[in-house]
């Protein structure tokens, strides 16, 4: 039987083909999209260009404040008819986190998905998955490698993007010694890597940090405080004059308190209660997101709470952490 670095390589050299044949190409990274959803996109549609293909993004909401030093030209999709013969899937764990955007997926002559979650279900008719890479974007780079696509500053800039992102800056333990080769290759592209950290991590508008202080308030605590969770109503969201994008990153509220093991959002989206999972040790968040349909990684995850209000998705959550906590 082959082995597993036989088998992605296989599959590897499927997308690769499907690429090399397609003319017209779309990109869609996940509903919400983050910094690696946004910034491996960036990547992905600079190195189809570059080729001579066609290529855009689309995404389901417009780009948080935070990201906007990457957009360039990304479009939000408004429910118009969208063709390509090669739907191009990053950063998303199932076809759900899609949103409307599925309607592309199914138009498209062949779809092909690129992700990290170890819950991906491995749609299309190509899926490369690697649930020990730290982010998409170190992905897209060994990939480029393998198709021998020439890197410029801007596709380095937009992996790196992506890789910092979703590692914290390389202080998550989803960082691997690959991880930090992959990123000092695409420093090598004289980009500033210390303003891409910057602008992710520390660069926010005066009325975010006035609705963070108001909703750390707000934190809850549960199982002797192992268990800690935030709500972001949208009336509290409207106050400061912000949108839902402008909430990506309160997660880091309950999780950096001493003595957390798991971190939640509770946030509300279009009438949708969409929650934020996080682990701080050995908790496999990911296993609770799946009993609500949703998934990620066993550290990081994601998923839609089906509740009437706030209270009882939070309510929902804190019974779904009882046996593991």
């Amino acid at each position: 039987m082959a082995d597993r670095k036989e088998l992605n390589l296989t599959q590897m050299k499927d997308i690769i083909r499907l690429i090399d044949q397609a003319r017209n190409v779309t990109i869609l990274p996940h509903i919400n999209a983050d910094g690696d959803a946004i910034g491996s996109s960036m990547a992905m549609r600079r190195a189809l260009r570059n080729m001579g293909k066609t290529a855009e993004i689309y995404t389901e909401e417009p780009v948080e404040k935070r990201l906007e030093f990457l957009d360039d030209g990304i479009k939000v999709y408004d429910g118009e008819a969208v063709s390509c013969d090669l739907c191009i899937v990053l950063d998303c764990g199932d076809q759900a986190r899609m949103g409307k955007r599925i309607a592309i997926k199914a138009a498209a002559e062949k779809v092909v998905n690129i992700d990290h979650h170890k819950t991906n279900t491995n749609f299309g008719d190509a899926a490369y998955v690697d649930a020990d890479a730290a982010a998409t974007g170190e992905i897209l780079a060994r990939l480029f490698k393998e198709m021998s696509v020439k890197l410029d500053r801007d596709i380095a800039r937009y992996l790196y993007t992506a890789i910092c992102s979703d590692t914290g800056s390389f202080a998550y333990s989803n960082v691997s010694p690959q991880t930090f080769k992959t990123a000092a290759e695409l420093i090598s592209y004289d980009i500033d890597h210390a303003e891409i950290t910057r602008l992710l991590f520390d660069c926010v508008d005066l009325n975010v940090e006035l609705m963070r202080a108001e909703l750390t308030e707000r934190i809850k605590s549960y199982y002797d405080g192992r268990l800690r969770i935030v709500t972001a109503d949208e009336e509290t969201v409207k106050k400061y004059g912000l949108k839902y994008e402008d909430t990506n990153n309160l997660i880091d509220l309950p999780r950096r308190i001493r003595g957390t093991e798991v971190a939640v959002t509770l946030k509300v989206y279009n009438g949708t209660i969409r929650a934020s999972l996080r682990s701080n040790g050995d908790t496999d968040v990911a296993s609770v997101a799946l009993k609500f349909g949703g998934g990620g990684h066993t550290k990081a995850a994601g998923c839609d709470v089906a509740a009437e209000s706030l209270e009882d998705a939070e309510r929902l959550i804190v019974e779904a952490f009882k046996e593991v906590l």
